[in-house]
């Protein structure tokens, strides 16, 4: 974490000035080639929710351009999840850490992207200066990128398109596509995920193993990666949730699910909950957790990359928002359950790591009776509709 607060100030206060001071000495292309797209890169460093709500723009480039090769930039955050992409036909994993280490690293790469003269670059990340500069470097014929409020970034690109607060994230990346002529339809948005027949074997398997079937199966997932601690719900509320679900439901199981350093966590919340719960976190690999989660009823988690996921291979979520904002990066799905805390400065998040404060306190305005109240609901929809009145 202390590695990407450094990077996010170098970032800052030397990619700034030298975005102004390149784009003196850059002029602007006017004319999209359209005609000679051959060779399109895509460059996006973190994270995994940005990179699914990614995928529908991907799609959708590839849909507008087949012949194209897409190539994308990305980094050890997001690769496992940018492997998976079929639309994808080049990954490129850049170490951008590296860079401050060795300046030098930094113009080998720039070289090696302007070797592959490409048509078009199509920077998707929303604040991150080094994007911009790779972009500016790479002699690429067209360039499109974002115009974050107070990134200064956007000097750096020929085709500029508005990053906005109220939209969500999804449909912004989507909005990177109108410069090249591209009308975006609602099939355009749809969310996608790709699982093998081995993920869908596993988890049937695991189902049996673990006596799931027939069972109602309730996922919690408590972390939110490395860099995410103020947007997690507190591990004593995960404890009085799961006791409180297997509680009132004999039926009930408690699946926890988690990446390997959330381990410590995970185990905390199934030695709390003490039975009809089992454990997943840090033991599969990410697809075979996705399947898990799609065979079960619901997942209560924060804004994570788990969230976006959820959504794509159809689990009900019920997503924890605190400093997020879930008009913006909430699950995209009309079945989500969004519940948001009643602090008064929620939500305070834009870029991801802006928090309005040093220790958020907004996730603890969300109370365990709250949430459980919304999985009743979700579970048994049928006592909670409003009575049809009886005229005399």
């Amino acid at each position: 974490m202390k590695r990407r607060a450094i990077f996010r100030l170098f970032d800052k206060y030397a990619g700034i000035p030298l975005i102004i001071l390149l784009s003196i000495f850059t002029k602007r292309k006017r004319r999209l080639p359209i005609e000679n797209i051959k060779k399109i890169l895509i460059i996006k460093l973190a994270a995994i929710g940005d990179s699914i709500l990614l995928i529908p723009t991907l799609r959708t480039l590839k849909k507008n351009f087949p012949a194209a090769e897409i190539t994308f930039v990305c980094s050890q955050i997001n690769i496992s999840v940018i492997k998976k992409i079929p639309y994808v036909s080049k990954i490129i994993d850049c170490d951008v850490h590296s860079f401050l280490k060795n300046p030098m690293l930094f113009f080998k790469f720039i070289s090696e992207l302007r070797k592959e003269k490409y048509q078009l670059i199509i920077d998707v990340g929303q604040w991150e200066r080094i994007n911009a500069l790779m972009t500016m470097l790479s002699k690429a014929d067209f360039t499109i990128g974002f115009k974050t409020e107070g990134q200064m970034k956007h000097f750096g690109y020929d085709s500029v398109v508005p990053h906005l607060r109220s939209k969500h994230e999804l449909e912004n990346f989507l909005d990177l596509l109108t410069p090249l002529g591209v009308n975006i339809s609602e099939e355009d948005k749809k969310l996608e995920y790709f699982l093998s027949t081995e993920d869908y074997n596993f988890a049937n398997n695991f189902w049996k193993e673990n006596g799931f079937e027939g069972r109602t199966v309730i996922c919690l997932h408590p972390g939110c990666g490395e860099n995410g601690r103020p947007r997690e719900w507190d591990v004593q509320n995960y404890i009085d949730l799961g006791k409180r679900l297997v509680d009132f439901d004999e039926n009930i199981r408690v699946l926890i699910t988690g990446a390997s350093h959330e381990e410590e966590r995970c185990r905390e919340i199934e030695k709390g909950i003490g039975r009809n719960v089992t454990n997943t976190a840090g033991k599969f690999p990410l697809d075979n957790v996705v399947a898990l989660v799609q065979k079960s009823k619901l997942i209560v988690c924060s804004n994570t990359g788990m969230l976006h996921i959820a959504s794509c291979v159809g689990t009900k979520t019920m997503g924890l928002h605190g400093p997020t904002n879930p008009a913006k990066w909430g699950s995209y799905n009309k079945n989500a359950v969004l519940i948001q805390s009643d602090k008064f400065c929620s939500p305070c998040l834009y870029l991801g790591h802006d928090y309005g404060c040093q220790v958020p306190q907004c996730m603890a305005h969300i109370s365990v009776d709250d949430v459980f109240i919304y999985i009743r609901k979700a579970l048994n929809p049928e006592l909670f509709q409003n009575p049809v009145p009886v005229l005399n």
